[in-house]
């Protein structure tokens, strides 16, 4: 019995230290379960998603802090103490590595000013109008008012074009008529219909011959309109201009 006793006792302050550091992480567990009841209860009337976005980082600091202190307990030599916050640390950048990443993505962008709500932007090809930041990226429409939700990963990751400045969206219009039509002639066509639609621009427009391919010739038209929501209105009634005098044109925005 003594002996078993003797076996035991050394490992008796161990034993106490993981009794101590199991009722913290229990304790803490149960916090963070409540804590978006308790945020909601102390932010009546803030939006949903910004209650949930400060329960995670609140969550977050939890998990470290707790990490810390059961570390602390369960080990209090510095050498061990030390292993266990480097383990600790590995395990965080581990676990919230998506979430580091976006937030830090997040940041830079609006830190940079990178986008903002109102503009218009061109990223993969596809024009967005910006509407609406949230916790892990940007919404948008697109001149079709289809939405679109676009990560801040994705952002810092791709070329961005902004369209949007300070006399109004840049649109670039591509125009192809038959070769059949002189390049000359279409040219003069294409001028006269955005002269219908002047009113809308901000500035003279630019008409630029592009090149041919499979028998038709290229125009690109670049023009700054006032008012970005009237952007799919100017288009059709330049190409209703268009098709008057060559009805074979084909127009894309």
């Amino acid at each position: 019995m003594d002996s078993i006793v003797n076996t035991i006792a050394p490992l008796l302050p161990l034993l106490y230290r993981l009794i101590a550091a199991t009722i913290i992480a229990v304790t803490m567990y149960l916090i963070i379960r409540l804590l978006e009841k308790i945020l909601q209860a102390l932010l009546k009337g803030v939006e949903a998603e910004y209650v949930a976005r400060l329960s995670d980082m609140v969550k977050l600091f939890l998990y470290i802090f707790t990490a810390i202190i059961v570390a602390a307990v369960v080990a209090p030599e510095i050498q061990i103490f030390s292993i266990l916050i480097l383990l600790i640390g590995f395990a965080v950048i581990l676990m919230f590595h998506d979430e580091l990443k976006n937030l830090g993505a997040e940041l830079y962008v609006r830190y940079r000013g990178l986008v903002r709500k109102g503009d218009w932007i061109e990223i993969d090809g596809m024009e967005v109008h910006i509407i609406d930041f949230d916790a892990l990226g940007v919404w948008g429409e697109t001149a079709k008012f289809e939405r679109v939700f676009i990560p801040y990963t994705k952002i810092i990751n791709s070329i961005i074009i902004n369209k949007l400045t300070l006399l109004g969206l840049v649109s670039r219009v591509q125009i192809a008529a038959p070769m059949a039509y002189d390049v000359d002639y279409v040219k003069d066509v294409i001028e006269k219909a955005v002269a219908k639609i002047k009113e809308e621009l901000a500035s003279e427009p630019e008409v630029v011959y592009a090149g041919s391919s499979e028998n038709m010739n290229s125009f690109i038209v670049e023009m700054r309109i006032i008012n970005i929501r009237k952007l799919s209105k100017v288009v059709a009634v330049l190409e209703a201009e268009l098709k008057k005098e060559i009805p074979d044109v084909v127009v894309k925005a």
